[in-house]
């Protein structure tokens, strides 16, 4: 890999994007045209199908996409040519899409083992990942963590030959979801994922259901817990911002 003259004046004076750019991510990165153009999420989500289309593990894969994530903005932003607005949009537009790829694809291993969870009625029901703090506002920096509350509808069971209760499957998926994000491999990692914002801290279920996030909030939830739902950003499932903000801020 060859690399223009002020990247590797930068990597002289930063160790940790010399370290990028002997990541086997970078092998073909276009350092030019990083220098040259800002980073979207439409092209976030272009590297990312390029790198599963590969053959790379998602796990694999978001790892990669976070070093060339990072060594873009380092590149751009050490030149002037990035304003804080696109630092911090592409890193939040990246652990949107990290989240959301990775919520679908444990979904579908969990499915696969166990069916798919339905309330009483029949409905289907999805994990709701909700994005708090830094994430929820889209101010995310390099180095920040993401901090998550997993939802889920309503009680039920999975509809599988090894059916499940609805909690469970919601909590595998959850643990199976941080796991994809901030478990540590030869590639790194994605972001750390911090979930203390849940209901009962780290002492509560890892996910919970609209009921038992209503119960919360109205016999426990404190006034800086409240404030932290100004945030809230659903990222999967089928809520909307406005549903969550009725939940919470209106009780």
């Amino acid at each position: 890999m060859s690399l223009p003259l002020s990247v590797l004046a930068l990597a002289e004076a930063s160790p940790f994007l010399a370290r990028l750019t002997r990541s086997p991510a970078l092998a073909d990165f276009d350092w030019i045209q990083a220098q040259a153009q800002a980073l979207t999420a439409a092209d976030l989500g272009q590297r990312l199908d390029r790198l599963v289309a590969s053959g790379a593990p998602l796990a694999t894969a978001l790892r990669r996409l976070r070093a060339q994530t990072l060594a873009h903005l380092i590149v751009r932003d050490a030149s002037g040519a990035a304003s804080l607005d696109e630092v911090v949009s592409a890193i939040s537009a990246l652990a949107r899409l990290a989240v959301q790829r990775a919520e679908a694809e444990t979904r579908q291993d969990l499915i696969a083992r166990f069916g798919t969870p339905r309330s009483s009625d029949g409905a289907e029901q999805h994990l709701q990942v909700v994005a708090m703090g830094k994430l929820g506002g889209g101010e995310l920096n390099a180095s920040s963590d993401i901090d998550l509350i997993f939802v889920y509808p309503e009680d039920g069971d999975t509809d599988g030959s090894r059916s499940i209760g609805n909690q469970e499957f919601f909590i595998r998926q959850g643990r199976a979801l941080i796991g994809q994000l901030a478990e540590v491999t030869a590639d790194g990692m994605v972001f750390r994922v911090d979930m203390r914002l849940r209901p009962w801290g780290d002492a509560g279920p890892l996910a919970v259901s609209h009921a038992m996030l209503e119960d919360y909030l109205v016999a426990h939830g404190r006034t800086w817990e409240r404030y932290a739902w100004m945030k809230a950003l659903p990222l999967t499932g089928n809520a909307t911002e406005a549903q969550f903000n009725r939940t919470t801020l209106c009780l």
